[in-house]
């Protein structure tokens, strides 16, 4: 059935019916068999031609237990990640539910929709730094009129600060670029935009670079009009206005995030926290000191 569609099933049950033509030939004309031509024609008989449909193929789904589906929707609710990343915290739970259905089991509780476009293989290959405190991706989004700052690792996906103000200016983005520095350490690099509070003011001067030069770190402007360079922070900023219209409040967002909800980027064979992988692709001589340090 395969090879045929509608239309091509119609043309055969039509011409059988005038009896012009043999068998053999509507099958050769068909390039299917004459078995399978005087099959169809049996199947159909008592169906008029313009009734003719084609059934689905394949088995029928299986209805989907109450518990599986509670189950799904108790992780859903707990963490709002997709199929994949949930398919994996519950393996590690002993659960195993293949992530199609648990993508099938979210579209039925209204949670998830399919989308074409993620189905879609990419051509592009993710790339990362290896280890933490290499590069510090940063930007301001607005959320509710606010504007919002974060600095992310690049390595971990940890958010290393963050800041709410009512306006986006250089000074914001240094106060807490040297809060995240005191408590996290000094970044080798960090990526930003051409946003004017990273860029020249007014007066020609580029206060937030010279401030990062002066403590040994360089800043890395992104490609103008290629928010891709930035991708990971764009991606980010889209995450915490989510997280952020769920706590209402950015302590317990990006706590949330950084604490609880695993990342599917962060996957070696058992799930991780942004935290967690910050703290496991630290560079091990300052692993070291950080330990003496706390000691």
């Amino acid at each position: 059935m395969k090879k045929l569609n509608l239309r091509k099933i119609r043309w055969i049950l039509r011409e059988m019916s005038k009896q012009e033509q043999s068998v053999y030939r509507i099958a050769r004309t068909q390039r299917v068999s004459p078995r399978w031509v005087r099959m169809l024609v049996e199947r159909f008989k008592d169906t008029p031609l313009h009734e003719v449909r084609l059934k689905a193929s394949g088995r029928k789904p299986v209805p989907i237990p109450r518990e599986e589906v509670e189950v799904v929707r108790k992780e859903k609710e707990c963490y709002g990640l997709g199929a994949v990343n949930l398919q994996t915290i519950l393996a590690e739970k002993n659960v195993r539910i293949s992530h199609n259905r648990i993508h099938r089991i979210l579209k039925e509780l209204k949670l998830a929709k399919t989308e074409p476009k993620k189905a879609k293989r990419r051509k592009w290959v993710r790339w990362e730094r290896r280890h933490s405190n290499s590069l510090w991706h940063t930007d301001y989004f607005e959320y509710k009129g606010k504007q919002y700052i974060l600095y992310e690792d690049d390595a971990s996906r940890f958010i290393t600060g963050y800041g709410e103000f009512w306006t986006a200016t250089t000074d914001h983005a240094i106060e807490v670029f040297d809060a995240a520095v005191k408590k996290w350490g000094k970044p080798k690099q960090v990526l930003s935009d051409h946003g004017t509070q990273f860029c020249s003011d007014d007066n020609k001067t580029f206060r937030f670079q010279e401030h990062l030069k002066s403590k040994g770190v360089e800043l890395i402007k992104a490609r103008v009009k290629h928010p891709q360079t930035n991708g990971k922070l764009e991606k980010l900023n889209h995450t915490m206005q989510l997280l952020l219209k769920r706590f209402n409040n950015l302590d317990k967002a990006v706590e949330f995030y950084n604490n609880v909800r695993p990342h599917m980027s962060l996957y070696n064979g058992h799930t991780r926290t942004p935290h967690r992988a910050f703290k496991d692709k630290k560079r091990k001589k300052n692993a070291d000191h950080q330990k003496k340090h706390e000691k």
